[in-house]
């Protein structure tokens, strides 16, 4: 007899396979995403990423990267906040970086460049940023994180900022890290489970 998957489980994924919308408030102005499950946080804005954005001084001429960008959040709150600059999205998962860019069409934001890269090895030789950030997953090993401290510090004008925020077993790693690539490392804030740490190119 030939097994048949129960037909409300056929029905739940008809459903899972329609893209997910939503709108929530970022620094206290709504933003508009689609989203789709196999994306980290894709029924709403995680909070490391919300706690991370109410604590970057963002200057209106920066010019940004965010590195990992999932469906994009911080770096559409980037070209947002910092309209005199061009900011660039990236990760190395083609379905974030399609949401990310219709993510930034739907919120009318045309100073953004969104594209497919592992860390930075396609990213525009020429650019140059004054904000990094980055929502670092734990699980890409230490390695990774120092390949796109190092490729950040290289690609950062004089007095860059690079805000990374990570679970609190990452923190003590991520400060070693950032003071030896950067030679300082702030923690700017830390809660029961997220830390913000800030380095800046001197």
């Amino acid at each position: 007899m030939t097994h048949t998957p129960p037909a409300d489980l056929l029905e739940k994924a008809k459903h899972w396979r329609n893209d997910i919308a939503f709108t929530q408030d970022v620094l206290g102005t709504p933003m508009h995403f689609s989203t789709t499950w196999g994306i980290f946080s894709p029924e709403k804005l995680d909070a490391g990423s919300l706690m991370l954005l109410d604590h970057v001084d963002f200057q209106v001429d920066d010019d940004s990267i965010d590195l990992g960008c999932g469906y994009g959040v911080l770096g559409m709150t980037a070209a947002r906040e910092c309209p005199q600059g061009q900011h660039t999205l990236i990760d190395k998962d083609f379905m974030a970086v399609e949401y990310a860019r219709r993510n930034c069409e739907k919120n009318g934001l045309t100073n953004v460049d969104v594209h497919l890269s592992n860390g930075f090895n396609h990213v525009d030789s020429n650019k140059d940023f004054s904000l990094v950030m980055s929502n670092l997953p734990a699980k890409v090993g230490k390695e990774q994180h120092y390949l796109y401290l190092l490729d950040a510090y290289s690609k950062m004008r004089t007095g860059g900022r690079f805000y990374v925020v990570t679970i609190n077993g990452l923190r003590q790693f991520m400060k070693r890290a950032f003071t030896e690539v950067f030679g300082n490392a702030d923690k700017v804030k830390q809660g029961k489970t997220y830390t913000i740490t800030r380095a800046i190119k001197e």
